[in-house]
């Protein structure tokens, strides 16, 4: 088949969820199909998408990001409260980019054109290819959660108006469409509620069981750790809420616990907290190391959307986990079986206690946790899935013309 693919950014280095998820269906689908790439970036990120998927990207355009929204993030997020327009949909929008589309959409055929991200769906498209949405998240619902948790009354005030602004903006994206992939059957029961007309399939995120393999690194004892982007607010918000509300409750039963928060863009907030029993790291070149010398990942998050690709690289590299049932949703775990969830901090951190010194507990949840994402989530897994999609879809569409 002839794909092409619509895309926010370029997604090299594949260092963050969105990124992954894109890199991964991109090489997963240029296995078997002509892949066309038209993409927001720079030459040079031209280059090394070409590097990484080889003879079978047949052409890559790159739009330069030239709009305003894109190079003032701040001026942006102050101007949609006046904008009847959410700031992901401001920054998606470009003149240039719709001639490009438009132009591409024109010339050439295809089978498919796959939309990355809600927000890029808003470009309406005349063309007898199916049109397929990647949604990733239900943005509207991340917002609305950013809304409820925020600690800032101007924070919640700005995540209640993009919730109420990309609420309309992303139902207008997806009836853009002909078909819709979301990550989990949670993302997919809003959707048919809030938008029933358009077809779903559930495509889960994944993991790289290759690259998050187990370590041979000796557990340092008593040890937990969290990784992410920590400039994104579900991330830094539940490194927060654990610091206050778990994390003491944790130490008063083992004094010796410690908390490794690893990843880029920690808001000094949470860089003030750091101490003898709390590793603020920042960015790190590779997060496998802290992961591998844990005893046990936490994830105590209170909104976010889709599915979290830190559950699934932790099981794979054989960690026990304690999570919040929104830090694990869209993933088939079961409690007391693949993971402990816990939602109140005090039972939270009872589980984070019991897996600290119940070591039958850790190899239990470590090799069911193992074999779920061995068979379920790794990425060659989902590529057969994403390809049987692919043609019921385009089946589907020649039958209906």
């Amino acid at each position: 088949m002839k794909i092409l693919f619509v895309l926010p950014y370029v997604p090299i280095p594949a260092n963050f969820g969105g990124a992954l998820r894109v890199y991964h269906l991109l090489r997963l689908a240029a296995q078997r199909n002509d892949i066309s790439v038209i993409s927001y970036g720079t030459p040079d990120q031209e280059k090394e998408l070409r590097e990484h998927l080889g003879p079978r990207l047949r052409e890559v355009t790159i739009v330069p990001f030239t709009h305003w929204p894109v190079r003032y993030r701040r001026l942006a997020q102050a101007h949609s409260l006046i904008s009847r327009h959410s700031v992901l949909f401001n920054l998606a929008q470009s003149g240039i980019m719709r001639e490009t589309l438009k132009n591409r959409v024109q010339k050439q055929p295809y089978d498919i054109i796959q939309t990355e991200f809600a927000h890029m769906g808003s470009y309406a498209l005349e063309t007898e290819a199916v049109r397929l949405l990647d949604a990733h998240n239900v943005e509207y619902d991340n917002y609305r959660r950013m809304w409820v948790n925020s600690r800032s009354p101007l924070r919640g005030l700005h995540y209640r108006s993009e919730y109420k602004k990309f609420h309309r903006e992303e139902i207008g994206a997806i009836l853009n469409q002909d078909a819709l992939i979301v990550t989990s059957m949670r993302d997919k029961q809003i959707l048919d509620r809030d938008v029933p007309e358009r077809v779903k399939y559930v495509v889960p995120n994944g993991v790289d069981a290759k690259y998050f393999s187990p370590g041979d690194l000796p557990p340092e004892p008593f040890s937990l750790v969290f990784t992410g982007v920590m400039s994104y607010l579900p991330n830094y918000d539940g490194m927060l809420h654990f610091l206050d509300n778990i994390f003491p409750l944790i130490q008063k039963q083992i004094p010796e616990a410690k908390l490794y928060i690893v990843g880029s863009g920690p808001p000094k907030a949470l860089q003030a907290r750091a101490s003898d029993h709390v590793v603020v790291t920042g960015f790190v070149d590779d997060v496998r190391p802290y992961v591998w010398r844990s005893s046990v990942y936490v994830v105590p998050l209170r909104m976010g959307g889709g599915t979290r690709l830190k559950v699934l690289e932790s099981m794979s590299m054989k960690k026990p986990i304690v999570s919040t049932a929104v830090g694990s949703e869209g993933i088939d775990v079961r409690n007391g079986e693949s993971i402990l969830l816990a939602d109140d901090p005090a039972e939270f951190a009872d589980a984070v206690v019991r897996l600290l010194r119940d070591q039958p507990l850790r190899f239990r949840m470590i090799q069911n946790g193992y074999e779920l994402v061995r068979s379920r989530y790794e990425w060659s897994v989902i590529g057969q899935e994403l390809e049987k999609i692919y043609g019921t879809i385009v089946s589907s569409q020649e039958h209906s013309t």
